[in-house]
Formats: C-alpha cells, structure tokens, sequence
C-alpha cells in the first residue's frame, strides 16, 4: 500500500490508466510504502516494521554511533592516527646518520664527487618544496609535504612526485657534528596541500624551496648520500652540501659518523661549518 496522498506526490494524472507506474517510478519514495503484505503475512503496518525488533536496532545501531564518535575524537588527536586514517602511511623507523655544512666552493665538491676516492652509483637533480606542519603538542612530530620536480640537463621538469612524512620532535642522538635522526612514517601525498592543511590542522607552518643536486656515492666501501643545496630565496649566495646514510644501529652509527665527517672534508667543508639546524629552522 503506497500513499499518494503527499506533497511531493501531487498532482497526480489519471487520463492514462498506467499513469500509476510513472508515478511509483518518478514521484513517490520508499518512505510513501505505508502496508506490505506477502504470501498473506503483513511485514509492515503504517510504516512500523513487523519482523525485526526496530528499538533493538535503533539501540544498537546507537550503540555503534558512539563507538565510532570515540574512534574519530581519538584520532582527531594523533597526526599519527590521522595519517593511517587517509592510507598509504608505512612505519619506516628509518635512522640515518647525517651532518650539513655551509660550502664556498662548489668547484671544490665537484672535484672531490669526480676523484677517484669517491665512486657516483646515481645523480639526480631537482627542485623541492616542502611546507612543514607544527603542532601545539611537540610529541606529535612535525609532518612535511614534499613535492619533487626531477629536472633533466636543460632544467626541464620530466617527472614529479609527492610525500608525507612524519618525524619525530626531536633527533635521536649526535656524535659530534654528526647527527642521528628518525623518520617514522611515510605516505603517499595523493591530495593538495590544501586538503592536508585543513585535514590536519596545524598551529602553524613553514615553506622551504630548494634547487638541490643529489648523489648516491661509495667511500671507504659504504654509501652516502650527497647533497648540494641552494635555498631559494633564503639565504643569497649561501650553498649547503649535506652527507647523509642509513643505519641500523648505534655502533653502525658511530662508525658511519667518523666517515662522514671524513668525506665532508673531501668535499671542502670544515667542521667547524656544520650546523644542527635543518632548512625549515634557518
């Protein structure tokens, strides 16, 4: 049994004898079925469900509403959490050793990265812009959205990529100079910076925009990664070369720390260049 009778059911045409079907098809609503009946049994009387318990799903359906209100308000408080929450985020616990130093002489890096103590496995260039996202609580980490245009000999964009990743509030430990950092979590960045802003809220954010030349190289039979950077905007005539590697382990850390340092000597930069800061913070 349908009524007709409603608003949004009005007016209704009877010229036509199957004018009733477009009118079930093209005006009424599930909500217009008031009686069913099958096979002689009455499923529902004016509108009230005869074969469930409507109160006991009501109830439970409730119950469910509130659970979930509970999950969001908890996640609402993590960037971890809200990170899992969009998907892709992987939990890397990458460590890596790294130290920067301002560098004077760019000729002088580039005679070390072509002498025959240092091997180059890859080269790449590109232009980074990273926007940072501070939060109110320090123990939330810092989350940074990175997009890269890799640049071919001419400077031409031929390819592009975009990431999240979340690190932790602090660095781990330093040796010397030598810096030991943790990247927690990694994810895809598969939205605008836009959509991640109001996402996830932050206090507060900064933008850094670098030409940065990257080379993964061999010395003293392990790799490192080179970079040479050039804050844009930031910073006139100042370049920073940054060595940076892997590790798994304090001891692996220390060793690697005392060839670092090594090398960064190679490439024409003095320990007493170094500094603690990373971009964002400069």
């Amino acid at each position: 049994m349908v009524d007709l009778d409603r608003a949004h059911n009005v007016p209704r045409f009877e010229r036509d004898q199957s004018a009733v079907y477009s009118q079930l098809v093209y005006a009424s609503k599930a909500t217009d079925v008031v009686d069913v009946m099958c096979d002689g049994k009455w499923l529902m009387r004016n509108h009230r469900l005869l074969t469930i318990d409507e109160d006991g799903v009501r109830a439970g359906a409730q119950e469910m509403a509130r659970r979930i209100d509970l999950f969001l308000s908890d996640r609402e408080q993590s960037v971890l959490q809200k990170l899992i929450a969009i998907g892709g985020a992987a939990e890397g616990e990458s460590f890596e050793v790294q130290v920067k130093a301002r560098v004077s002489s760019l000729p002088t890096v580039r005679r070390a990265l072509t002498s025959d103590e240092i091997t180059v496995i890859r080269a790449v260039h590109y232009y980074q812009y990273d926007t940072y996202f501070f939060f109110d609580d320090p123990a939330q980490g810092r989350l940074r959205y990175r997009e890269d245009e890799f640049l071919d000999e001419q400077d031409n964009v031929v390819n592009a990529r975009a990431r999240l990743t979340l690190t932790g509030p602090s660095r781990e430990a330093a040796f010397g100079s030598v810096l030991l950092f943790r990247s927690r979590f990694f994810a895809p960045a598969t939205h605008s910076p836009r959509f991640y802003r109001e996402y996830f809220k932050p206090a507060r954010e900064r933008e850094v925009e670098k030409d940065r030349h990257r080379w993964l190289v061999a010395f003293r039979g392990v790799q490192f990664y080179v970079h040479v950077d050039h804050l844009v905007n930031r910073h006139a005539g100042t370049n920073f070369v940054e060595v940076k590697s892997r590790t798994w382990s304090r001891r692996d850390a220390q060793d690697k720390a005392a060839i670092i340092m090594e090398l960064l000597n190679l490439l024409g930069a003095r320990a007493d260049e170094t500094i603690e800061e990373g971009y964002v913070e400069l």
